[in-house]
């Protein structure tokens, strides 16, 4: 079998089959093969860039915030004082209420 093929006599594919091998090869390298943009449509990427790049450095830009203050928890030593202070001035109106009450018979 070696022999055959150094002499000739056995050349592999026909002519017909090989040509269509090689037509669905090059048909599919073409629409798989990825695509370069054209030297117009780099010049137009790279000036749109240059202009949204502009655009961005011409657009005011804003004040940094001020970060936020924590709210007050429970276990702040603040909220506890504020709700003390309400409990005394509630205790206060109610004695005062009472009082105004057993003097005169009526609070208000």
């Amino acid at each position: 079998m070696g022999d055959a093929r150094r002499s000739g006599e056995d050349e592999g594919l026909p002519d017909d089959i090989w040509e269509k091998f090689e037509k669905d090869s090059w048909g599919r390298i073409d629409e798989t093969a990825p695509h370069e943009p054209s030297a117009r449509a780099r010049m137009v990427e790279e000036r749109f860039r240059r202009e949204e790049a502009a655009a961005r450095a011409a657009k005011p830009k804003r004040k940094p915030r001020r970060p936020r203050r924590p709210r007050a928890s429970l276990s702040d030593g603040r909220l506890r004082t504020v709700l003390i202070t309400i409990a005394v001035i509630g205790g206060m109106i109610a004695v005062s209420a009472l009082a105004a009450w057993l003097q005169y018979g009526r609070v208000f």
